[in-house]
């Protein structure tokens, strides 16, 4: 059957479709809130360690409470916890319009948004295969990347002028209408009531009854996990690919003004745009016609075409240093090379990043799903964490040329390893 065939099945699938409209809602939402904030409070602080602060902010509930989230929301109608932690995050970013200039109460409400983030990727997620055919699980997570990553471009490059339409105070008013979308099209999706627990009957039980179940369910996930090498390995390289792209945002900047001597600012156009670009190609054609190919063949490619991606970056930064070189590369040709670099480094990440999150929700049975994508979550915030401490300082001391040598040292030897385990 041929790619826009499959994709036609799974957008007549109306609950499916559901699910879609309000990722696209939410993932919207929550990627121009981040950026809207990061842009304020540098225009307030003129810090670039008070905008870190406000990723970490982000990322630190994940390490918290990513695991324990996703262990309750197995027991929970995963339909309902979508819908209350959007209408959670509406309420939240309309505080914002009135304590946006409290940098603080900036902090706690972007934490607190976060806490109940950790509750929502574990519910959404493990719905795909409830709603959709084994065979067309592939295509519906190509068309989850997707919209991952392009709300994540959208959001990057139209919060500073949605800032400048809306002004300082009234786009947290639009923020909050695109999970208020969001919720809209949660309410058509089916309900998941049947065999799991409604939210009074939760709340009747004791605190230290309802602390001690999820301890319990928590061990059991981590064991279940622990069992499986697929869990593993999936969980693996989906960490895996967060740590590449955050290792991008943090050099990036230093790239930019190093390397192609442009301005820090036109970083993420430059650098993160063209490899968001290779992410979204790359994710269509894996739904597309990689599908058809096998999942291991298609992520051990994607693992060594990532890293052969950073080699050839770090070289462009050598070659550049050459003084019996750098003649033969203008600013242009070393722009239009990077370009084409960071395009191919996404392009490469997709090969993996679809095929192991369709093998996730594959081998996770349904009544583990929920904590398995808990695990992920804690993991990505986790790794996503040392990127920002620690990236800008390993790049001011060793230079950001052997930062990514030595990154694409580990990729592209791990591919290899796969490759031929795999064979």
């Amino acid at each position: 059957m041929g790619s826009s065939a499959n994709y036609q099945r799974l957008l007549s699938i109306k609950s499916f479709r559901s699910l879609w409209a309000a990722q696209i809602g939410s993932q919207l939402a929550i990627n121009t809130l981040l950026f809207i904030l990061a842009l304020q409070l540098y225009q307030s602080t003129g810090s670039n360690t008070a905008v870190s602060a406000l990723f970490l902010a982000y990322g630190v509930p994940a390490v918290l409470f990513g695991m324990v989230a996703g262990t309750a929301v197995d027991h929970l109608d995963k339909r309902r916890v979508l819908i209350y932690c959007d209408l959670l995050r509406a309420a939240l970013v309309l505080l914002l319009f009135f304590v946006s200039g409290n940098i603080f109460l900036v902090y706690l409400v972007t934490f607190i948004n976060a806490v109940i983030t950790q509750f929502y990727v574990p519910a959404e997620a493990p719905l795909i295969p409830k709603l959709v055919p084994t065979d067309l699980l592939v295509p519906a997570n190509s068309l989850f990347s997707f919209t991952f990553y392009s709300s994540l471009a959208i959001g990057t490059i139209l919060a500073g002028p949605l800032l400048k339409l809306f002004g300082p105070h009234w786009i947290f008013v639009l923020v909050s209408a695109f999970f208020g979308v969001a919720v809209l099209f949660e309410y058509r999706i089916p309900s998941m009531a049947q065999g799991v627990l409604g939210f009074r009957t939760v709340l009747s039980y004791e605190l230290s009854h309802i602390f001690s179940r999820v301890w319990e369910e928590l061990i059991a996930g981590l064991k279940y996990v622990k069992t499986s090498k697929v869990l593993l390995d999936s969980l693996l390289l989906l960490t895996g690919t967060q740590i590449i792209f955050a290792m991008l945002g943090t050099l990036g900047p230093g790239f930019a003004d190093r390397v192609l001597n442009i301005d820090v600012r036109d970083a993420s156009l430059l650098i993160v745009g063209p490899a968001v670009v290779g992410i979204l190609v790359g994710t269509l054609w894996v739904g597309s016609f990689g599908y058809r190919i096998k999942k291991h063949v298609l992520i051990s490619t994607g693992i060594i075409g990532a890293g052969s991606a950073l080699l050839l970056v770090s070289l462009l930064l050598r070659l550049t240093q050459l003084s019996a070189l750098a003649s033969y590369f203008t600013s242009t040709s070393r722009l239009v090379i990077s370009v084409v670099l960071f395009f191919f480094l996404g392009f490469a990440n997709s090969l993996l990043d679809v095929p192991a999150n369709s093998l996730l929700q594959q081998e996770a049975k349904g009544s583990m799903r929920g904590r398995v994508y808990g695990m992920l979550t804690a993991s990505v915030g986790g790794v996503g964490i040392l990127p920002v401490v620690i990236g800008g300082i390993l790049a001011d001391a060793l230079g950001v040329g052997r930062v990514v040598f030595f990154l694409g040292v580990l990729v592209f030897a791990y591919g290899a390893y796969r490759l031929k385990y795999n064979r």
